[in-house]
């Protein structure tokens, strides 16, 4: 036995000394000057840092792929290849979380290993569609914190959110600091400390006027705008706030959280199943990680980056200190919260199509205004109202109020485009352009409704100008039903507007009954069999508050990042 070990020994010797006079490896041109090293890299082709000294007696190495956040990969770095395993990891910290989910979820450019920030932020955006395994559930965490330089103090999370215009915060879409934020609210109505409506209202808040009242901030600009008072306060995370003050030492900013209770940031380690190599060298990598991050050396590199080794652990300075933990394990209510907020902070793309049949001059209770002037009211007022992200065109309808390009009767006029709020056109802007459209709409006085072939044509207009980043919706203002005896029967229309939707990217359709006395039970029909939404208005106040409530429970979100929030079953971490 002991001369067959000495055999393979003198084997493996004549192998490396053979390696190590290699000059090219065939036709790849990969060129190994004596005394090199030959790399299996088992990790994508994405730019990555430079693996960190190879011993000598590593003839060859196996490169494992890691993806992850910019302060972890500042740890990870400092992890020396051993000449045990001759494992180089290949860090980077490119790819924002939805784009290493789909990464995965494609199969295509997925790392070998993936540490993302937040365990619920990965899961909603893979959605279910991929598989990982759980590497370690927890490498490193850091809770969110509210920094300011002054004394005043929100006590709840849903207080920080509602004041939007002395806490600023980034776009939760980009920033985890910013999400979590979102998330401890949401715990904290789960716990009944607020109403479902005050909350959602705060969501929503945050959704529209983020990027739109002022311009979008990473967490280093927060900091530095709260340093030198030109904002009071700023949600970031506890580690944005550290680093900031160890580059900052003379800043006065200081952290804190709202009644002591705030959720954390808990950077799980994955690794994919399906898109790359899943061999026992992965394996061994996710071991040399979780190793180092629990050594002494891994924990003062945390340290460095403002992160702590566990929840209960204090950084030694620039720390809020030990906190309670805040959390929900209602995964409906947080897959509820991100969809509305999906849906609420994209832009609308949108048509809106008028009822201008005789019935829209009857007057609604004892107000003295008629159906159409409360139409009109909410037009031009809305036109004003929304962001200049908004793109938003105008139809009115009737039975055969217009004519096509072959003299054809049509029971829709386009008055206005879908165009951009801030477009120009002959020297007026789309706001301008909606607001004089809305004004000049009157009732037709003997028409009727043509309310079919109307709204398959608006939801065909809104699909030919589909926008993959907005929540594309076809709205329906109306107060009948269906007149038009010669256009497409109810069920055919919902047949056609069903076979034309794309699941991935479907078109809401909403539908807003003018008045009590408007026909709802049609109306819901239609939205019932479209996945879509019908509502009732008796003021343009009312048709305001039907937009906010409409986007934020629609039941199927835009766009693949929403879809994985409505797809998101598993408990957050």
């Amino acid at each position: 036995m002991g001369n067959a070990q000495s055999r393979r020994e003198a084997r493996e010797a004549r192998r490396k000394k053979n390696v190590r006079k290699w000059v090219a490896l065939s036709g790849a041109g990969i060129v190994l000057l004596s005394g090199g090293i030959l790399t299996y890299n088992l990790g994508s082709n994405n730019q990555t840092q430079d693996p960190q000294a190879i011993p000598s007696n590593c003839a060859t190495t196996q490169r494992v792929s890691v993806e992850t956040t910019k302060a972890m990969a500042e740890i990870l770095k400092n992890i020396p290849v051993s000449d045990e395993d001759c494992i180089t990891l290949a860090i980077s910290s490119d790819s924002a979380t939805t784009e290493t989910a789909q990464h995965i979820i494609s199969g295509k450019s997925a790392p070998n290993l993936w540490i993302p920030d937040s365990s619920t932020r990965a899961e909603l955006a893979l959605a279910g569609k991929a598989q990982v395994i759980t590497k370690a559930d927890s490498l490193a965490s850091t809770p969110a914190v509210i920094v300011t330089t002054g004394n005043n103090r929100v006590e709840s999370w849903n207080d920080a959110l509602h004041d939007s215009s002395s806490i600023k915060m980034s776009e939760p879409k980009d920033d985890s600091g910013a999400f979590m934020a979102l998330l401890n609210a949401t715990a904290e109505t789960s716990h009944n400390a607020i109403s479902q409506e005050d909350f959602s209202a705060n969501i929503g808040l945050r959704a529209q006027t983020i990027g739109v009242d002022d311009p979008e901030r990473n967490p280093s600009d927060l900091l530095s705008s709260v340093s030198d008072h030109s904002i009071d306060s700023a949600i970031v995370t506890e580690s944005d706030f550290a680093q900031y003050r160890k580059d900052h030492a003379d800043s006065k900013v200081k952290a804190y959280v709202p009644s002591g209770k705030t959720g954390m940031l808990d950077f799980p380690m994955y690794q994919p199943t399906t898109g790359a190599d899943t061999n026992r060298t992965v394996g061994l990598a996710a071991d040399k990680i979780e190793n180092y991050i629990n050594s002494d050396e891994g924990k003062k590199a945390l340290e460095e980056q403002g992160l702590r080794s566990d929840p209960g652990h204090e950084l030694a300075e620039n720390t809020v200190g030990v906190v309670d933990s805040l959390s929900t394990d209602n995964p409906k209510i947080l897959a509820n919260m991100w969809t509305s907020y999906l849906r609420q902070s994209a832009p609308l793309n949108a048509l809106v199509a008028v009822d201008a049949s005789g019935s829209m001059s009857t007057k609604v209770g004892d107000s003295g205004r008629t159906r159409m002037d409360i139409v009109k009211e909410s037009v031009v007022s809305g036109s004003q109202l929304f962001p200049p992200r908004d793109s938003i065109g105008l139809w009115s309808f009737a039975l055969d109020i217009a004519k096509d390009n072959q003299g054809k009767s049509l029971d829709y006029n386009p008055l206005v485009p879908i165009r951009n709020l801030g477009e120009d056109v002959d020297g007026k802007n789309q706001r301008e352009i909606l607001r004089t459209a809305g004004e000049k709409i009157q009732p037709y006085p003997d028409s009727h409704t043509g309310l079919n072939d109307t709204t398959l044509a608006a939801f065909e207009e809104v699909k030919s100008q589909f926008d993959p980043d907005a929540a594309n919706v076809v709205v329906i203002m109306t107060d009948g039903e269906n007149s038009d005896k010669d256009s497409i029967s109810t069920e055919d229309l919902i047949r056609t507007i069903n076979e034309q939707q794309d699941k991935e990217n479907p078109i809401y359709m909403l539908f807003i009954g003018v008045s009590d006395d408007a026909n709802m039970e049609s109306l819901r029909h239609l939205a019932q069999e479209t996945k879509g939404e019908a509502f009732t208005a008796n003021s343009a106040e009312d048709i305001q508050k039907i937009f906010q409530e409409a986007l934020s429970v629609a039941d199927e979100p835009t766009g693949p990042t929403a879809t994985a929030a409505a797809a998101y079953s598993a408990p957050a971490q």
